[in-house]
């Protein structure tokens, strides 16, 4: 039998720490409210659950805890989720997005820009909640991976190097705000994810968005607050490279790149 060598890493094994371990918090998260039983989900959803009585209704709706409360699910309704459906199809697009956002710019920021997304999300998601739905909680990650979508769309097109995980560097140029509108690519990336959201968003409660034919109530406009707080946010967090001549520019890396 001849040597081959070793055999390459899987993707999924190459994504940046930061992305692994936050997947494996939503999962261990899921775990304990999928068998800690009733009275554990329900505990959790209470703590952590963003709900808008929170901030809008009258002694809190009648939950336990203060307006402090309030902001800290701003940020924790991210780690819970409906079913496994839910999780699942969360942690595929974080992988996918998440992980050359994270080698590009660092595993604090990533989770900087994460969390904004996040919060982003869910305060756009509450405010276009009526009074009715003020104790329903809102829970997943899923306007953090939309903003992780509208991040990368800045520089994921029309080019395939931002999914290769071997990429130590990634370093596409980031497109400036007042280019997306004129880069058919991203344009038509950001027309369709808007179409499936909304359609998804506007369906599901009448059982349009599920295989089984079930209601589901869509934080969608959660995900569109994520999504274009990373479109703006990444320009804000990424430094400029460097022109060859050593001051800032933005321009794409070529031979230079290392030269001292």
């Amino acid at each position: 039998m001849s040597d081959t060598g070793p055999q390459e890493k899987q993707p999924i094994l190459r994504a940046p720490p930061v992305v692994l371990v936050l997947l494996a918090v939503l999962v261990a998260f899921h775990l304990l409210s999928v068998f800690g039983g009733n009275a554990m989900r329900i505990e959790l959803i209470v703590a952590l659950g963003l709900f808008p009585a929170r901030f809008f209704a009258e002694g809190l709706g009648g939950l336990p805890g203060t307006w402090v409360q309030g902001v800290v699910t701003l940020f924790s309704h991210s780690m819970l989720h409906g079913g496994w459906t839910h999780l699942i199809l969360n942690a595929v697009w974080m992988l996918a997005f998440g992980a050359p956002i994270a080698r590009r710019l660092g595993p604090r920021k990533f989770l900087f820009l994460y969390m904004v997304c996040v919060m982003c999300g869910g305060l756009g998601q509450i405010l276009i909640t009526d009074f009715q739905g003020y104790l329903v909680p809102i829970i997943g990650a899923s306007g953090g991976v939309a903003g992780l979508m509208g991040a990368a769309s800045r520089f994921a097109f029309s080019d395939t190097r931002w999914l290769d995980p071997t990429a130590q560097e990634p370093r596409r140029r980031l497109l400036r705000l007042s280019e997306v509108p004129r880069r058919r690519p991203v344009m038509i990336f950001i027309a369709i994810w808007l179409i499936m959201n909304l359609s998804f968003g506007l369906l599901g409660p009448y059982g349009l968005a599920d295989p089984g034919g079930a209601a589901v109530n869509i934080a969608w406009v959660a995900h569109l607050g994520g999504f274009f707080a990373g479109l703006l946010l990444i320009g804000l967090l990424e430094k400029p490279p460097l022109s060859a001549s050593g001051g800032p520019g933005n321009v794409d890396y070529g031979e230079w790149k290392n030269r001292k």
